[in-house]
């Protein structure tokens, strides 16, 4: 019974969330929620019996917080963009999060919008360009060069 789903609705019917049977029998027989569709299984017991409830409602409004925001991790910033890196459009490499102004720099501006997935390579190649990382020497500048940390 603990892997049959049911339906939780709130008081004015939106969906808040899935419970398993046996938590929605334990608020119907509390006075708790009220059935709103009942299942096609029955719950039997020496006195009783009623059909499984698909979908219940609570009988008091319960508030949920409206989050407005999609979290920022990497995970986000990655699927934002399609796991492809920003500079060179590689797909599926080893992705990291480049943060196009430094959080160092701008701790107001180190938010989702100022973040962008970037390949080991181009991470590498870019080392200390903050204000434009696809600049000219950062694409042109090979690994090995001595002038790697020059800042743009």
């Amino acid at each position: 019974m603990d892997e049959i789903a049911v339906l939780v609705l709130n008081a004015t019917y939106e969906p808040l969330h899935f419970t398993n049977a046996r938590r929605a029998v334990t608020l119907l027989l509390a006075g708790k929620a009220e059935a709103v569709e009942a299942s096609p299984r029955v719950i039997r017991s020496p006195s009783r019996a009623f059909a499984l409830p698909a979908v219940i409602r609570l009988a008091v409004f319960i508030r949920k917080p409206f989050l407005d925001r999609v979290a920022f991790n990497k995970k986000n910033i990655l699927r934002r963009d399609g796991y492809t890196c920003q500079y060179c459009n590689r797909r599926g490499e080893r992705l990291t999060v480049d943060h196009i102004v430094p959080r160092s720099r701008a701790a107001t501006r180190a938010g989702p919008t100022w973040s962008r997935p970037a390949c080991a390579a181009t991470s590498r190649r870019a080392t200390g360009c903050w204000m434009n990382r696809a600049c000219a020497c950062c694409a042109t500048r090979s690994t090995r060069s001595s002038s790697s940390r020059r800042t743009c």
